[in-house]
């Protein structure tokens, strides 16, 4: 049985919990999980961290801040229960084939998959603005009316939306990520729900999405010791993070988070890339 160390465990928490925090307010603020920047620091900088035990880590760590975030937008009335939930159910077989996945890649060439995704969220955050309005396709008429009396109106298609969760789940598992770069383009597109929705559904989403994905990691035994301390001491930093950026979502300039993510992922990806 692992037993950490007192003072390495409270030296990890004050190394770990502002880095937490940090990653529970970007991801809260953009509908994403935070996991791209977990995986890359357990491998990169922790030592004993294999793909598996960092990528069950990290959805550990997902789900602190998903559920974390999800209290303060139900607080604030801006989930869409109903949509949220088909689409969490999508995403569950996926979270489970996400896991058996992760076994057919070599160390490298997880890290080469993973430096590519990095890629394509900072080209996606750099190049990509996302204009809410009419979807792509017609669906059930969808209402939100938040605590600040704001109304939001779309139309969501179910079965669409439970197809494209299926492989939100297989990528949110697999790289231990949220999946919401591409669960809220695709609501926002497709379905022409505002960003603040969408953002706010798909942490909803990865509530469920992220709990299978732990619990398939945990029966397997790529939830080690190790990887349950940086849950343990970066989750409470991802959990107060979370309801910082929830309460932060209309006032924090789009641009500015944008541009500095895009910085640190570019960057992140060239050192998985060139990492040996």
């Amino acid at each position: 049985m692992y037993t950490p160390h007192v003072p390495d465990l409270v030296r990890q928490f004050l190394t770990l919990f502002p880095i937490g925090l940090g990653i529970g307010f970007v991801g809260s603020l953009i509908g994403v999980g935070g996991g791209f920047f977990v995986v890359p620091l357990l491998l990169l900088a922790l030592e004993g961290f294999t793909k598996e035990s960092a990528t069950a880590a990290s959805l550990g760590i997902v789900f602190l801040g998903s559920l974390s975030a999800t209290v303060g937008n139900v607080r604030r009335r801006r989930v869409d229960y109903r949509t949220g939930l088909v689409m969490a159910a999508g995403t569950l077989p996926g979270a489970w084939l996400g896991r058996v996945m992760i076994d057919w890649f070599s160390d490298r060439a997880f890290r080469y998959a993973f430096a590519g995704l990095l890629a394509s969220i900072a080209f996606y955050l750099i190049f990509v603005r996302l204009k809410q309005g009419k979807g792509l396709i017609r669906g059930t008429p969808r209402e939100v009316r938040d605590s600040e009396g704001q109304r939001y109106a779309y139309e969501v298609n179910l079965p669409a939306g439970f197809a494209a969760s299926l492989g939100v789940g297989v990528i949110s598992s697999l790289f231990g990520v949220g999946g919401g770069l591409i669960l809220v383009p695709f609501m926002v597109i497709v379905f022409g729900a505002p960003t603040i929705v969408a953002t706010s559904c798909a942490q909803f989403v990865f509530v469920f999405t992220t709990a299978a994905g732990v619990a398939v990691a945990a029966a397997g035994g790529q939830m080690t010791g190790p990887g349950l301390g940086v849950v343990l001491t970066m989750g409470p930093g991802a959990v107060l993070g979370a309801q910082l950026g929830v309460a932060a979502a209309k006032r924090v300039p789009e641009r500015l988070i944008r541009g500095t993510i895009s910085a640190v992922l570019i960057g992140v990806a060239a050192l998985m890339f060139l990492r040996r």
